[in-house]
């Protein structure tokens, strides 16, 4: 396949070198972070209290991060959008860690006592007034230790079952392009995929950082998450596909149109998770009801009003501003630098989401270690098997109808 002046790479596996140095970092620093978070879970005063606290924080962040690189697998799939030739199979990479994140949840299995506070026999059911256990025990159907439990491997069977038929489905579109019509075979499974998502990853998100608040609801909030896993995602995969095109394939086939266009929805992800928190804090706050006003009187009090100065800073101001510019958003060395700092700043957030409900009368910031050890422990542990998927499959799509487009000439001028 040749077009203009370039040609379609004869080898589309990447540089196993790569791929290597990655996940050997990764396993070193999942590894050694992970010993650290076990000596502060027992050794330190009140460790393992913060321990479950950090990572519960993290484990949300990395789960997330694969439910967002499924989410945009789909969404790619049903747009049939060139922006996702690029980083489709980083995508399915990303997708293919539901079996990792279903081990890592043990730990907060094992310490859920000490979470949640709609278990009877939990410390904070104890510390909870009569109005409040009048509450929990209203949602105690949906919220008790045995169902909460049944649940959480029924999210990630439907999860990984969706992004492994994906994933076997794309790969058996290259081994045989004209053997069905994969594309609206893609296309029906991601359809369905997309609700049954959007329902399960509410449902989880409801069950593992809502609940730790068994008086507060939003209707909105499984939308803020979702929001924040498609922002993780998209730094992921442009950290990914940027670092990958120092080396052949990527290197031929990453143009900076589909840089450009990727960027672009990185900067809608930005846009849309700003307006969705705002949104829910406008109308939290004008109806002014003492049991939904309370979760962000919890996050405005005290010196907690800076983290959420520095959210609204670093989580729209900055990256909005920034990816404005059309020429900023083609720079490899500007976009691998800013994901990163997007991906730390949801790691502030999901610290800002979880740790009020266990923060002290005076409702003052209670920052440990652990809460920076725990999402790189568990990180760490993702890169290294993300990797692995990487290199086990081609990098580029070899057989779909628009991969020839990417030889052309760039269209997205400067």
């Amino acid at each position: 396949m040749e077009t203009h002046d370039k040609q379609f790479p004869a080898e589309l596996n990447g540089p196993a070198w790569l791929f290597d140095r990655y996940q050997s970092r990764a396993l070193i620093v999942g590894g050694l972070f992970t010993i650290l978070l076990i000596i502060g879970a027992f050794v330190t005063p009140h460790g393992y209290d913060h321990f479950l606290s950090a990572y519960l924080a993290g484990f949300v962040l990395w789960t997330g991060a694969s439910l967002g690189c499924m989410a945009l697998l789909m969404v790619n799939h049903l747009s049939a959008g060139k922006w996702g030739l690029i980083i489709r199979r980083i995508l399915e990479a990303g997708a293919a860690q539901f079996p990792l994140m279903f081990l890592l949840f043990i730990p907060i299995a094992i310490g859920m006592n000490h979470l949640f506070p709609w278990i009877p026999d939990s410390p904070r059911w104890v510390q909870a007034n009569s109005d409040a256990h009048t509450i929990m025990q209203h949602k105690a159907m949906l919220l008790n230790k045995t169902f909460f439990l049944i649940r959480v491997p029924i999210y990630f069977f439907i999860w990984w079952a969706f992004s492994a038929t994906l994933r076997r489905w794309s790969i058996e579109r290259d081994r045989n392009p004209q053997g069905r019509d994969w594309q609206r075979i893609l296309e029906n499974v991601s359809g369905i995929g997309i609700v049954v998502y959007a329902l399960t990853m509410t449902f989880a998100v409801v069950d593992w950082i809502m609940s730790l608040d068994a008086t507060w609801f939003s209707t909105i909030y499984g939308l803020i998450y979702l929001a924040g896993q498609g922002l993780t995602a998209f730094s992921i995969c442009i950290i990914t596909v940027l670092l990958l095109s120092q080396e052949e394939p990527m290197r031929t086939m990453l143009r900076k149109t589909e840089m450009h266009d990727i960027g672009k929805l990185l900067f809608a992800f930005v846009m849309l998770y700003a307006y969705l928190s705002f949104s829910q804090w406008l109308i939290i706050w004008s109806g002014n009801m003492p049991d939904e006003a309370n979760w962000y009187m919890s996050r405005l009090a005290g010196n907690w009003i800076n983290l959420g100065r520095f959210l609204i800073l670093f989580e729209f101001a900055v990256p909005f501003a920034l990816l404005l510019s059309r020429r900023l958003k083609k720079q490899p060395a500007f976009m691998v630098p800013l994901c990163a700092f997007i991906i730390f700043v949801r790691m502030v957030d999901l610290y800002w989401m979880v740790e009020p409900n266990f923060i002290s009368a005076e409702r003052q910031i209670v920052f440990n270690w652990m809460y920076l050890v725990a999402p790189l422990a568990i990180g760490g542990f993702w890169v290294f098997f993300f990797m692995r998927s990487l290199k086990s499959r081609p990098v580029l799509v070899a057989y779909d109808p628009q991969m020839e487009e990417l030889l052309e000439p760039e269209h997205a001028t400067a």
